[in-house]
């Protein structure tokens, strides 16, 4: 609380600055369930970005500047996300948004960055509206759609032609559905309503439900591969199913947790650990810690003289950023940087197998 109090305090320090930029500091806004059901989430994802800001600027930041994050609490409400957004965006004066969590993002909220011209970075959401062409939303991982689209191809690869789709009770349901289609209507395909006849089912969920759709189905001991999307988070999926989770496929957006070889996940993995005090380790957090990354490296682009335009115009430099053995891609036109998808299992004693 001391420290989202000193934060803001720096925001109101920066409003004389332009465009939240200051001669020692850059004032970044957030807003995120720092209360309610969607609290550890909220919180993954702010640690995650405070984390690698920690390291940056313990290493002297970019061109002598700070990067300071402020999280405003939403709760998870999406129409007080929007107006913590305003409060940030017209009174506090941030220079940017960064890293808002899926229940925190509404297309009302999009419009508003539009309208205001802030860049909006790193949004911790596969929803397809946040890839919509957009002048100043970054994003860093890839979508919904294409995780559907890459589980298919790499099970129709297989010789796999019936897929199936489990979802759970959630309003995105429709978008999971048409993406799903349009990934068979690619390949010539036909969804198959029988799961019991099903080559492969997908289960697009979050986290509890996910875990009650994979009991279900391996208690119908279907022969179908059970494939799961990022919606639930792989390392606690795989600890509540256990055992009964062995031999279901998890689609991960970010690198697995445990992968150490690659610089940014032992990155990740450090300055976490720095922040917190703590090894909570989470896939949201480290999509946020690599959205930050990001976002300071085109601070990094845009040079001394740092404004809004000039930061959206160095992401047209970054066609082949490599955050550590993550890379993404933007250009002219394309602020959707990351769009690929990893598979991984869950092995005979519950443990990912990577």
């Amino acid at each position: 609380m001391r420290r989202a109090a000193a934060a803001l305090l720096l925001l109101a320090a920066c409003t004389a600055g332009a465009q939240g930029v200051a001669s020692q500091t850059v004032a970044l806004g957030q807003s995120a369930p720092l209360s309610g059901p969607s609290q550890a989430l909220g919180e993954d994802i702010r640690n995650g970005a405070l984390a690698y800001f920690r390291a940056l600027n313990e290493a002297g930041g970019v061109h002598g500047r700070r990067i300071e994050l402020a999280t405003l609490d939403d709760a998870g409400d999406a129409k007080r996300a929007l107006d913590n957004t305003r409060r940030m965006v017209e009174q506090l004066r941030v220079f940017a948004l960064l890293a808002y969590p899926d229940p925190s993002v509404s297309r009302e909220l999009l419009a508003y960055v539009q309208q205001a011209r802030i860049p909006f970075f790193a949004p911790v959401t596969g929803a397809e509206m946040v890839r919509l062409p957009q002048r100043y939303v970054v994003t860093v991982r890839a979508s919904h759609a294409e995780e559907l689209d890459q589980a298919v191809e790499h099970y129709a690869r297989l010789g796999m032609t019936r897929f199936a789709l489990a979802t759970g009770e959630d309003s995105a349901d429709a978008e999971f559905r048409q993406a799903f289609a349009r990934a068979l209507n690619k390949r010539k395909l036909e969804p198959e309503a029988n799961r019991g006849a099903a080559d492969a089912i997908l289960v697009v969920a979050a986290q509890r439900q996910a875990a009650d759709l994979v009991a279900q189905l391996k208690r119908a001991r279907f022969s179908a591969q059970i494939v799961v999307l990022s919606l639930a988070e792989a390392t606690p999926l795989a600890r509540a199913l256990g055992r009964d989770g062995a031999g279901v496929t998890l689609s991960l957006v970010v690198p697995p947790l445990e992968r150490i070889s690659l610089p940014v996940v032992a990155e990740y993995r450090a300055a976490l650990e720095a922040e917190t005090g703590r090894k909570d380790y989470s896939a949201a957090s480290l999509e946020s810690f690599i959205g930050a990354k990001v976002f300071a490296e085109a601070v990094r682009r845009a040079g001394p003289s740092l404004t809004r335009e000039a930061l959206m115009q160095a992401l047209d430099s970054m066609s082949a950023y490599d955050a550590g053995g993550y890379l993404l891609s933007y250009g002219r036109g394309n602020r959707h940087g990351g769009s690929q998808a990893e598979l991984i299992a869950i092995g005979r004693d519950g443990k990912l197998l990577h």
